[in-house]
């Protein structure tokens, strides 16, 4: 059997998965985001997006790129 809480942004995850695995007949308490969608503000003022957006100008910088060709973007698009 499952049971489904959804939490604020800013509540206590620790405080809570302790005291919900001290509760008998509780096997285990996971924390899921798979259903929190993001705004593209929160995107890209987040930590990980700049490091992946410097990390990607590194690698266009010293020519660490793949060029495709216009045929395979177009099957890729599927623009005719």
């Amino acid at each position: 059997m499952e049971l489904t809480i959804q939490l604020e942004d800013n509540a206590d995850i620790s405080f809570i998965k302790k005291l919900l695995s001290q509760i008998k007949g509780i096997k285990s308490v996971d924390v899921s985001e798979e259903d929190k969608t993001y705004s593209w503000d929160e995107i890209e003022n987040s930590e990980y997006f700049g490091k992946v957006m410097e990390q990607s100008r590194e690698q266009i910088k010293n020519g660490e790129y793949i060029e495709h060709s216009e045929e395979l973007m177009n099957s890729i698009f599927r623009k005719k």
